[in-house]
């Protein structure tokens, strides 16, 4: 890792990472398997044109490629050049322990490795790894690989990054720690509210719009189109809406 500046990842987590991207395949590989049908065999039964499926199936590989590249970027470490004692590092992960709730699972004289667990903010969790390489650090940070598939982090990668290296700054320079004042769990920011005030919505949109193209195929594209976009708008909502139900849970039994 040192050497490629990538985080190297077991076979089945590698393909967890990138399913998302495989997922969205799906369409446009059933498409070319129409083709196939069209061109070659001359076994197609349906009623679309060859370049009507087309036109229906390239969007989701544009989205494909861009999601692919999205997640190999996310593999990357960041190099900081910066010197540094134990003593200043150890600091630095007792600080960003003690403000993110991190569980260290691997911490010696090379590489640090630890998890972020999920809270209201949306993420599912983080696995931070920290590469320790004479007078730089390699950080990475990326939807922990063993909890469910994430797209988005919700901004927590880039966080766990910059407040370890502002704890490992404020170390170095000798900045006593400052009080962090934890926000109630039930809380929202008004940023997450707007969120998701337009993405219900956009959802439940969604979720109609491929019933209908379920049910009309023929004029507003294939049913497979229909059934990915059930399929992606409702997992949102079920993940948002589990996690919801989860903090009041957690908060119930808190004022319990």
């Amino acid at each position: 890792m040192k050497q490629t500046s990538r985080l190297k990842l077991s076979r089945w987590r590698l393909f967890d990472h990138y399913f998302v991207v495989i997922f969205i395949l799906v369409i446009p590989l059933l498409t070319l398997f129409h083709l196939f049908e069209i061109y070659v065999t001359n076994s197609y039964d349906g009623v679309r044109t060859a370049s009507e499926l087309i036109s229906t199936s390239w969007p989701w590989v544009i989205i494909a490629i861009a999601l692919y590249f999205t997640r190999k970027r996310q593999l990357r470490f960041k190099e900081v050049k910066i010197e540094f004692t134990d003593q200043e590092f150890k600091e630095a992960v007792e600080r960003t322990t003690n403000e993110y709730h991190w569980r260290i699972d691997l911490n010696n004289e090379n590489i640090l490795r630890a998890y972020r667990h999920w809270n209201w903010t949306g993420s599912w969790g983080e696995m931070i790894t920290i590469i320790k390489d004479h007078d730089r650090l390699l950080l990475n940070s990326i939807c922990d690989p063993e909890k469910t598939s994430s797209v988005v982090s919700f901004g927590w990668n880039k966080r766990n990054v910059e407040t370890f290296l502002k704890h490992l700054n404020d170390a170095k320079n000798g900045i006593p720690v400052q009080e962090v004042i934890e926000m109630q769990e039930n809380e929202c920011t008004l940023k997450k509210v707007l969120f998701r005030l337009f993405a219900y919505p956009l959802c439940l949109f969604l979720i109609g719009f491929g019933f209908y193209m379920i049910y009309d195929a023929d004029d507003w594209g294939t049913p497979f189109t229909g059934m990915g976009a059930i399929a992606i708008a409702s997992f949102y909502l079920y993940t948002d809406l589990k996690l919801i139900m989860r903090t009041r849970r957690t908060n119930t039994q808190q004022q319990i």
